[in-house]
C-alpha cells in the first residue's frame, strides 16, 4: 500500500490494517467533503452574481417603463423638471434597494443622481480603463426585448460594482441618459460569511468523520481482532477452540466459518495422527515382543538346534507378515479419513459391482452357497475400488464366520426416495447384541482366540466404516446369535 511509503518520523513498521482503513476512510471522505464545499461555494457565488445582474436589468427596465408610462407628462414639462419627476417615480423602488444608485441626465446638461458617490465613480477615466461603454443600450418600446442586455463590472476603492447604462429618446427629440450602479459589498460580505461558515462546518465535519471513522472501523474490525487473538491461542494441544460468529451473515462470518472448518480439519487430522500412533504402538507391542522372544531363543539355544531355529524363523515371519498387514490397514484408514480418495469419485452402478463380486465369490469359495437377490440399477457417486474393497471385506467376514454349507446373500434395493441400500446377509454364528456398537472400533475383537484363528487384526470393519463415511453413507449391522448377520450400506442416490 502507498500508505507504507509515507515518510512518517519515528515509524519503523508498515501501517496496520486498522490504520490503513481509517486513513483511507478519512482521506476519501475529506476529499468528498472538499469537492462538495467547492461545488456549493462556487455555485452559490455564481447564483448571487446572477441575481445581482438580474436586479440591475430589472431596475433598468423599471426606469424605462416609468419613462414610457409618464411620457405625456414629461413632454408637457420643461426640460429642467423632467428628471426630478422621473426620480420621484423611482423612489418607491430605490428606497428598499440602498445599494443601487442611479444617475439621470439629458442632452441639455441637466443631471439628477441618487448618491453623491456617483460623482467619483462615473467619470470617464474610471470606466474607460475597464473598457465600459457609458450608454450601450437604447430603450425603445418596440425593440427592447430583442436587445441582449449585459452588465459590466469594475472595481473602485477596493469595492466591486456593477454598471449598466442606457438611454431613452423622447418624441420631441430630447434624450434621457440612464446610468445604474450597484454596490456588491453585501454580496461579498454574504459570500465571506458563507465561506467562513462552510470552513467551520467542514472542520466540524472532518472531526466527526475522524471520530466516526475510528469508531466505525474499530467496530467493523473487532471480529478480525478477535480472530487474530484466538488464532494466537490455538496450538496442537487446544485445537478444540472455535471462533465465535458475529451473526451478521456477512463476509466476516463466512471467513469465521471457513476458519472454524479449517481448525476442525486440523483437529481431526491431529486426532487421527495421535490415534494412529497410539493404535499402532499398542497393537505392534505384542508381535514385537514375540519377535524379541524368538530372537533371544535363537541367540541362546537356536544355533545348535535346527528344529528350534526353523520354528523360530517361521514364527518371526508370521509376526512380520501380520505387522505388515496391520500397518498397511492403518495407513489405509488414515488416508481415507484425510479425504485422500475424494477426487476419484465418479458415477457408479452398484448393481454391476455386486454382480461382479457375486460371480467371483461363487468361483473362489465353493464351501458356501451364494445367492444374488434382485438388484435393479442403483446409481451412486463414489470411488469404485474403495466400494469394491468394502463389499468384499463384508463378504470375507461372512465367509469366516459362516459354517461350510451356509448361505451368503447379497443384493441392493431402494431405501427411500434418496437412498440406495446394499446388503450382505449370512447364516453364520451371529454377533452378541451387546457387541454390535463396538465392533466398528479399531482393534476391537469379540473373541481374540477366534480372531487369531481367522487371521483378523480388528481393523476390517473400521476400514469399511471409514470407506462408507467418506461416501456420506451409513453402515448398519443387525445380527442374532446362531441365526446370522445382515450388514446394510446406505448410500445417497445420484
Amino acid at each position: 500500500m502507498w500508505f507504507d511509503k509515507l515518510n512518517i518520523p519515528g515509524r519503523k513498521k508498515p501501517l496496520k490494517l486498522y490504520h490503513r482503513i481509517v486513513m483511507f476512510f478519512i482521506l476519501a471522505l475529506t476529499l468528498v467533503l472538499a469537492l462538495s464545499f467547492l461545488m456549493v461555494f462556487f455555485f452559490s457565488r455564481q447564483l448571487i452574481f446572477n441575481e445581482n445582474e438580474a436586479t440591475m436589468v430589472r431596475f433598468q427596465n423599471y426606469v424605462g417603463n416609468t419613462i414610457e408610462e409618464n411620457k405625456s407628462l414629461l413632454l408637457s414639462l420643461p426640460n429642467d423638471e423632467r428628471l426630478k419627476v422621473i426620480s420621484e417615480k423611482l423612489y418607491p423602488y430605490t428606497k428598499d434597494n440602498s445599494l443601487i444608485a442611479f444617475r439621470l441626465s439629458d442632452n441639455s446638461g441637466n443631471i439628477y443622481q441618487s448618491a453623491v458617490l456617483l460623482n467619483d465613480i462615473l467619470v470617464p477615466d474610471n470606466l474607460d480603463k475597464y473598457d465600459i461603454d457609458f450608454f450601450k443600450f437604447s430603450y425603445d418600446a418596440d425593440d427592447t426585448n430583442d436587445q441582449m442586455i449585459a452588465v459590466d463590472d469594475f472595481r473602485y476603492n477596493q469595492i466591486e460594482y456593477y454598471y449598466l447604462g442606457s438611454y431613452y429618446t423622447l418624441d420631441d427629440g430630447n434624450i434621457i441618459y440612464i446610468q445604474i450602479v450597484k454596490n456588491l459589498n453585501d454580496s461579498y460580505v454574504f459570500m465571506t460569511t458563507l465561506y467562513v461558515l462552510m470552513i467551520a462546518i467542514s472542520i466540524l465535519s472532518l472531526i466527526a468523520i475522524i471520530i466516526i471513522g475510528i469508531y466505525g472501523t474499530k467496530s467493523s474490525l473487532k471480529p478480525l481482532i478477535e480472530i487474530s487473538e484466538t488464532a494466537k491461542n490455538i496450538t496442537e494441544n487446544n485445537l478444540n477452540l472455535r471462533l465465535e460468529e458475529t451473526g451478521n451473515k456477512d463476509e466476516l462470518d463466512q471467513l469465521i466459518i471457513s476458519l472454524n472448518q479449517m481448525i476442525q480439519k486440523l483437529e481431526s487430522a491431529f486426532e487421527n495422527q495421535k490415534r494412529f500412533v497410539s493404535d499402532a504402538s499398542h497393537e505392534l507391542r505384542i508381535p514385537l515382543t514375540v519377535i524379541q522372544g524368538y530372537n533371544q531363543i535363537l541367540r541362546d539355544w537356536g544355533k545348535d538346534d535346527p528344529q528350534l531355529m526353523d520354528e523360530s524363523i517361521e514364527a518371526i515371519s508370521e509376526e512380520v507378515q501380520g505387522m505388515k498387514k496391520m500397518v498397511e490397514d492403518l495407513l489405509l484408514i488414515t488416508r481415507i479419513e484425510n479425504n485422500y480418495f475424494n477426487e476419484d469419485f465418479e458415477l457408479l452402478d452398484v448393481s454391476i459391482i455386486l454382480e461382479k463380486i457375486y460371480f467371483e465369490s461363487s468361483m473362489i469359495d465353493p464351501d458356501h452357497d451364494y445367492h444374488m437377490e434382485s438388484c435393479n440399477q442403483a446409481f451412486v457417486r463414489g470411488n469404485e475400488s474403495l466400494l469394491v474393497q468394502a463389499i468384499r471385506g463384508l463378504i470375507d467376514n461372512s465367509k469366516k464366520y459362516t459354517p461350510n454349507g451356509g448361505t451368503i446373500s447379497l443384493g441392493c434395493k431402494a431405501g427411500g426416495q434418496n437412498t440406495n441400500v446394499v446388503f450382505i446377509r449370512d447364516t453364520g454364528v451371529g454377533i452378541p447384541s451387546d457387541e454390535l456398537e463396538k465392533i466398528k472400533e479399531r482393534f476391537y475383537r469379540i473373541s481374540r482366540d477366534r480372531s487369531r484363528e481367522t487371521g483378523g487384526s480388528g481393523l476390517g470393519l473400521s476400514i469399511i466404516d471409514s470407506i462408507i463415511a467418506i461416501h456420506h453413507g451409513r453402515l448398519v449391522i443387525e445380527s442374532q446369535l446362531d441365526e446370522g448377520t445382515t450388514v446394510s450400506i446406505f448410500l445417497k442416490k445420484h
